[in-house]
């Protein structure tokens, strides 16, 4: 994996966590108090600026109520990939 396959797997997974999020119905500070995170902080993942770590996948998902594998439920491929 190099480091474009990086910026795309941010860039799609942030993509993901906002589409879930105004699927709900949630502003940006709104859903940052739900998720207990900072409301730059989901701008930043938003923008698929960070690498996300797993207690922040966790405080994600439970605020969008899903399962933490669906943020993942995003079209990504990358050199290595097989298939």
């Amino acid at each position: 994996m190099n480091i474009d396959d990086l910026d795309s797997l941010r860039d799609k997974l942030g993509k993901r966590i906002k589409g879930l999020r105004e699927e709900r119905g949630l502003g940006v500070r709104q859903f940052a108090l739900i998720a207990e995170i900072e409301h730059p902080q989901l701008i930043n993942i938003e923008k698929g600026r960070v690498d996300l770590k797993l207690a922040t996948i966790y405080k994600i998902a439970k605020g969008l109520k899903v399962h933490p594998k669906e943020l993942f439920n995003i079209e990504f491929l990358w050199d290595g990939a097989k298939g």
